[in-house]
């Protein structure tokens, strides 16, 4: 299945791979999405990461057709496949530079605009 780098993506699999997966990201990114409990936060990621792009939110897809959603309003970054779910969603620290170096990087090794 072919994931859109830049529009809507109907994830497959609806949030995390599996509940281990996403509270092993609650874990560790919980803390950054103060008020939302571990369902909202996966729900947040679902919608951001099968979100097309806009003026607000940024994308790509990287080599192995993962796809990359980053909100300049939020500083949220998401990525996961279609088939396989939500690997993961944070704040970086760096922002906005922290996805534009990622998806430098993701188009130099072969991924898609």
């Amino acid at each position: 299945m072919t994931s859109s780098p830049n529009g809507v993506n109907k994830f497959l699999v609806r949030g995390f791979k599996n509940r281990q997966k996403l509270m092993n990201h609650w874990e560790e990114h919980g803390s950054q999405y103060y008020g939302l409990t571990y369902e909202e936060y996966e729900v947040a990621a679902l919608k951001l990461i099968e979100s097309a792009v806009n003026e607000e939110i940024l994308g790509h897809t990287d080599k192995d057709e993962a796809i990359v959603r980053y909100n300049k309003r939020t500083n949220d970054f998401v990525k996961g496949k279609v088939t396989k779910g939500i690997f993961t969603m944070f704040k970086p620290n760096e922002g906005l530079n922290y996805y534009l170096a990622q998806k430098k990087e993701d188009l130099k090794h072969g991924g898609r605009e």
